[in-house]
């Protein structure tokens, strides 16, 4: 082993690529499990690491996954010296289990065991069979944060414009959590999708509700982009294709007539062929049929992008909503503080404890209260 690690300089040796290295690494692998089977142990190692394991099997595979990443010849040439060493180890243990290479067998073993026996202890128990993940469900109790209170669309006005209201916010001070002061939300986009930032982390329900609008919304466009550039012109040539096998039947019919004599077919006029137009009986041309539906489409997003400004506007009312209330919560709290503190001091001093403080501004409590 020692001639295929040592190789002339300028060479670069690589073990994994080396099949000596590798023949050699296997030949040593398989003698130390063979070995390792063949010493015997007290009831408590033997069994220590599940019935039907052997421990001393279990640390020599550990050891070679452990290295089996090394390429530099001055770490692999000192593992496979350990690896040579730890044969003549288990041999003696196998022979004669009263030996010195027994006792360190063993006693390596016990101290691993007991290592391995604190590391259980501490483990968290196993979750039941019955156990049920957190759901990003919305909760059925959940009051929603937005109620559309625009009217229904009406002969007088068919496209109504969207209006949002927050009727469940803000909360009253009674209902806040925590050290019951305000928290200012904050408006946030999201690929032109407003939301509001409550707390952290962010909800794994508003992440989820967030990716699925911005994907619709990216495949609605994808999909304009192909109507207009794909279909469009597809549909205007196969508009030309029926108009022209239109006019040569009409044409083979003997209908085209000028001055009461057979004329020469004329051609498709141009703007016909730039409107993709034919007048085979009452069909409907090809291009106006995408170019209708790439108008629902843009419509659509029109709506939506309507229906998102007036949630934003909804969401901006709620947060000015919101600081207003925080600034006067504020005061309030620092009405009280002074009142406390100017109790305070006239238990301490009595009633002659302003003249301590010239400079004392007067008390606001009665224009907070």
């Amino acid at each position: 082993m020692s001639q295929i690690l040592r190789r002339k300089p300028g060479r670069v040796l690589i073990p994994a690529r080396n099949s000596r290295h590798r023949i050699a690494c296997l030949a040593l692998y398989r003698a130390l499990l063979r070995l390792a089977t063949q010493v015997s142990l007290p009831d408590n190692l033997a069994t220590g690491w599940g019935a039907g394991e052997n421990p001393i099997a279990i640390h020599i595979q550990r050891a070679f996954r452990r290295n089996v990443a090394d390429t530099s010849p001055r770490i692999v040439y000192p593992s496979l010296g350990a690896g040579y060493r730890m044969l003549s180890v288990l041999r003696g243990a196998a022979t004669s289990p009263s030996s010195e290479h027994h006792r360190s067998i063993t006693t390596f073993l016990e101290s691993r065991l007991e290592e391995r026996q604190r590391s259980l202890a501490n483990r968290p128990p196993p979750r039941s069979s019955s156990y049920n993940p957190k759901s990003t469900a919305t909760h059925p109790d959940t009051l929603p944060l937005l109620t559309k209170v625009s009217p229904p669309p009406n002969p007088s006005d068919p496209e109504s414009r969207p209006v949002y209201a927050i009727p469940h916010r803000p909360r009253p001070q009674s209902e806040l959590g925590g050290t019951g002061r305000r928290k200012i939300p904050r408006l946030d986009l999201a690929n032109d999708f407003p939301f509001l930032r409550l707390t952290k982390p962010q909800p794994a329900i508003l992440s989820r509700v967030l990716g699925q609008k911005v994907s619709r919304r990216a495949k609605r466009g994808e999909a304009v982009g192909v109507l207009k550039d794909e279909a469009i012109p597809d549909a205007v040539l196969e508009d030309e294709w029926d108009a022209t096998i239109a006019q040569l039947q009409r044409e083979e019919n003997g209908s085209l007539l000028q001055n009461g004599k057979w004329g020469k077919p004329r051609g498709i006029e141009p703007e016909q062929r730039r409107r993709g137009r034919h007048d085979v009986g009452a069909e409907i041309p090809y291009a106006h049929t995408v170019r209708q539906g790439m108008k629902e489409m843009l419509d659509s997003l029109t709506r939506e992008r309507a229906d998102q400004i007036a949630r934003a506007e909804a969401m901006r009312q709620l947060i000015i909503r919101e600081k207003s209330l925080a600034a006067q919560e504020k005061a309030q709290r620092a009405a009280e503080k002074r009142a406390r503190w100017e109790t305070r001091m006239f238990e301490l001093h009595g009633a002659g404890w302003r003249d301590l403080f010239p400079n004392l501004k007067e008390s606001e409590r009665a224009v907070h209260r």
